[in-house]
Formats: C-alpha cells, sequence, structure tokens
C-alpha cells in the first residue's frame, strides 16, 4: 500500500539501525529520498505491476491534431491505445506510426481531415501524441475519444505529504539492502534476504491467489484482466473430483 514519505523515512532509519527521531536525521535526509526514488524507479522499472494498469481516456476535437498525455501516463508505459466511436461503444486498436504513406491518403499539414481516425504517433519534442487522420466534425465527446492503457506513472516523491506509487515495504527494504552495501555493513547479506522474501510474498499475492474460472474453448483476455502466465492446476482452481469433491 502507498505511504507517505515522511513515514518511509523513518521505517527507513530503523532498517538501517539508525535513530528515528527527525532531529536527528536532518543531515542524512536528502540522501535517504534519494535512495528511495531511485529504488522505486528501479524496483518499478525491473518487475511488472499489474495492479498498477489504468484506463485514461481523452476527448477528441475537431481538427485538433496533438493531444497531451495523461499526468500519470508517459508514453513509455503506455500498452495500446483505442478508438471509441458510437453510442454502441466500438473499441478500435490505434496502429502506430504516421509517415509519408499516411500523409498521401490524408496530408495533414494541409489540414486535411477525416473519421475515424486510425493511428497515432509519439512526439518527443513537446511530449505529445499525434492522432491520424486529424479527426474532423464527426469526433464529438459523445460518440468519439481515446482510451489509453498502460502501467500508471511513477510520481517523484519531494515532500512529507507525498506517498509512495508502489509497495512501501518493499522500497524501504531495497533502499536498505543497497546503504548497507556501500557501507559495508555486515547485516547487509541478511536485509537481503529480507527483502528479496518480501518481494517474493508480494508476487504471490499479486499472481497466485487470483483465481480465475475455468472455461472450456475460452480465450482472450489481457494484462488487466489476467495474470501473465496460465493458471495452475491445484493452484489456481481445483477440477471436480481433483480432492476438491465428487465428481458431479
Amino acid at each position: 500500500m502507498p505511504k507517505q514519505l515522511s513515514d518511509m523515512l523513518t521505517d527507513l532509519r530503523a532498517e538501517l539501525g539508525h535513530s528515528t527521531n527527525v532531529a536527528h536525521g536532518i543531515n542524512d535526509r536528502d540522501t535517504l529520498i534519494y535512495y528511495l526514488n531511485r529504488t522505486q524507479i528501479q524496483l518499478y522499472q525491473d518487475y511488472d505491476w499489474p495492479q498498477l494498469i489504468v484506463d485514461r481516456d481523452i476527448d477528441l476535437a475537431d481538427g485538433q491534431r496533438y493531444y497531451p498525455y495523461p499526468v500519470d501516463l508517459a508514453f513509455d508505459d503506455i500498452e495500446k491505445i483505442w478508438l471509441l466511436y458510437n453510442i454502441t461503444p466500438v473499441y478500435a486498436e490505434l496502429l502506430y506510426g504516421i509517415g509519408p504513406q499516411q500523409f498521401a491518403i490524408y496530408n495533414s499539414d494541409i489540414g486535411f481531415k477525416a473519421w475515424p481516425t486510425e493511428r497515432w504517433m509519439h512526439h518527443a519534442d513537446d511530449n505529445t501524441f499525434e492522432l491520424w487522420p486529424v479527426p474532423d466534425s464527426n469526433a464529438t465527446a459523445a460518440t468519439g475519444l481515446v482510451r489509453l492503457r498502460g502501467t500508471k506513472t511513477v510520481t517523484k516523491m519531494v515532500a512529507d505529504a507525498d506517498e509512495s506509487t508502489l509497495p512501501d515495504n518493499l522500497i524501504v527494504l531495497f533502499s536498505a539492502v543497497e546503504i548497507l552495501q556501500r557501507d559495508d555493513a555486515k547485516d547487509a547479506a541478511l536485509k537481503l534476504t529480507k527483502a528479496n522474501e518480501a518481494m517474493r510474498r508480494h508476487r504471490v499475492r499479486q499472481f497466485s491467489h487470483k483465481k480465475h474460472p475455468v472455461v472450456i474453448g475460452g480465450g482472450g483476455g489481457d494484462a488487466q484482466s489476467m495474470p501473465s502466465r496460465y493458471p495452475v492446476l491445484g493452484l489456481d482452481y481445483i477440477p471436480p473430483g481433483y480432492g476438491s469433491g465428487p465428481v458431479r
């Protein structure tokens, strides 16, 4: 669960064997915050975090070619973008990439517009994404928007009230490991074992405890609705007759 930076600093000092008195830790505050933020980014990059997968909708506007990203979803963390249109609605996945082949059909540079839009592309200079073809007047807020799905962006912690994006205990433990290893502390190896065990338990809770019904002939699913592995017999499901009662 997220925790405020002030509480994480107290926890980290305790893991390091330092005084938890705030007045005694003024000199190392900035250093500890640096390690907490860097560790959170490293964990974010090294592991999958299905609980952070989010959908964000952006309304389309007539003639608008470029759109800003949601504040909590960066380009690097986007998995898919869909166009939603009609009252039903219809979900159409947008392809990535816009170039001369597309402009030969609808040249956005000279003002051509059409509906529905079909492709998208990231623009690093201003951190926006482009849509092609540029939506025309048929793309109203009621019938046209794009849905971005991805892993929620990590928020840097600066103020005491700022909260962690990832589980606080993992951030604190792995931060303590790095600091203790840097200082050649005798208990660095023990702390690493503790951190790895906490990560193992967290991964078990993420995946193994998520029960999924087994549907013969069923399929589909995505990163938000299903973990990235097949259900395991005896772990994720127990069929009739497999120690779960009489076969019906």
